[in-house]
């Protein structure tokens, strides 16, 4: 693989998106697309919004050089995924700046999920511990994958209002999916994994605590719906136990999930509250486990440090899941399911503290 030419396309991106976000800062101010703080917010001044439109340019730009240089040989698939990550992108995007219907956005997102696997294909098998991988019916796994896309791209969809937590968790999937690229020698899938690090890093810049700009929907719905293609884009084409054993295949779906299990497992955890409360799923709230810590009265800052070391950690879970025996499997999918316990468990003693010295 060609490190050198990846390490400096990696930095270009990140060059790239820092230029382009600070470029989006006075485009923004000037059009006024800007977050106003409202009863909801955890933030206490107008601050633009937007910014991850620098993020969208700089992968699709990757990618198509990596595409022009020979870096990606699946033209296909880059192009499909492509092109439906900049729909979901534009329509994200017309949501910041208009607010467009909850119901309208998710039938559009259904409907670029269902071309998604029509085009890329759905996961042929899921592998899990001690047991066989599991080969259901296609009918099942199309819809399972899409409903795994378009449950990605939404818990994305709502961590873009706090410093840190959308641009950190990008920067460490992406890096998980370099990794993966350069091991199992997908030239697409490591080039596009770099790009999005280095992008969510040039961003990242100008979010941390006190954030000069948020992601807004364009750039968390768009990384969403990318860590959602990205195992579709490593198996598409591949033909099962004859390039890559039937094991490994189904082991990838599991990686791609515990790259991002904070959002994934604090997505759930959120999904299941409000069901259980009766709430409208698609109303905008403040039930996240991250908005429930600043509420408490943690810092931005400190929230997001504790969602990039849960992020890398769950990280190396994703690589120890690939490379290891049916026990440590049990044991990486225990721990992460345990993780989002702890993290509530955490939330619950801050919550409690903040209501005693509310007492005094």
């Amino acid at each position: 693989m060609p490190y050198l030419e990846y390490s400096l396309g990696a930095f270009g991106a990140f060059v790239c998106a820092w230029v382009l976000v600070a470029l989006w800062i006075r485009v923004s101010v000037r059009a006024r697309i800007v977050d106003i703080p409202n009863a909801r917010s955890s933030h206490a001044r107008v601050t633009p919004r937007g910014g991850g439109v620098a993020i969208v340019a700089t992968v699709v730009l990757g990618v198509g050089v990596a595409l022009a240089t020979g870096h990606a040989e699946d033209l296909q698939g880059a192009l499909w995924a492509g092109g439906l990550g900049i729909f979901i992108a534009s329509v994200s995007f017309i949501d910041d700046v208009r607010s467009l219907p909850s119901s309208l956005r998710l039938v559009l997102q259904t409907l670029a999920s269902g071309v998604t696997v029509w085009k890329l294909g759905a996961f042929p098998t899921v592998t899990l511990p001690f047991l066989e991988p599991l080969v259901l019916p296609l009918w099942v796994m199309t819809v399972l994958t899409v409903v795994w896309i378009i449950g990605l791209t939404n818990v994305y969809n709502f961590m873009d209002g706090i410093d840190g937590i959308a641009g950190g968790q990008g920067l460490v999937a992406g890096l998980a999916w370099a990794w993966f690229g350069v091991m199992a020698q997908e030239p697409l899938v490591g080039w596009a994994g770099g790009i999005i690090a280095a992008a969510c890093l040039g961003f990242l810049l100008h979010n941390w605590s006190p954030a000069k700009v948020f992601m807004g929907d364009v750039g968390s719905a768009f990384l969403g719906f990318a860590f959602a293609v990205l195992p579709l884009l490593a198996l598409h084409g591949r033909a099962v136990e004859v390039e890559w054993p039937l094991p490994v295949i189904g082991a990838v779906p599991v990686f791609g999930a515990l790259v991002v299990w904070p959002f994934i497992g604090d997505g759930v955890f959120t999904f299941l509250r409000r069901v259980k409360h009766g709430e409208n799923l698609l109303s905008a709230h403040r039930s996240h486990l991250y908005q429930r810590l600043t509420i408490a009265n943690w810092p931005h800052a400190t929230v997001s440090r504790l969602y990039i070391w849960w992020a890398v950690v769950c990280a190396m879970c994703g690589v120890l899941y690939l490379r290891s025996g049916h026990m440590e499997r049990f044991i990486v999918l225990g721990g992460c399911a345990y993780s989002v316990i702890a993290v509530y468990h955490l939330v619950k003693r801050a919550e409690d503290r903040l209501g005693s010295e509310g007492r005094r």
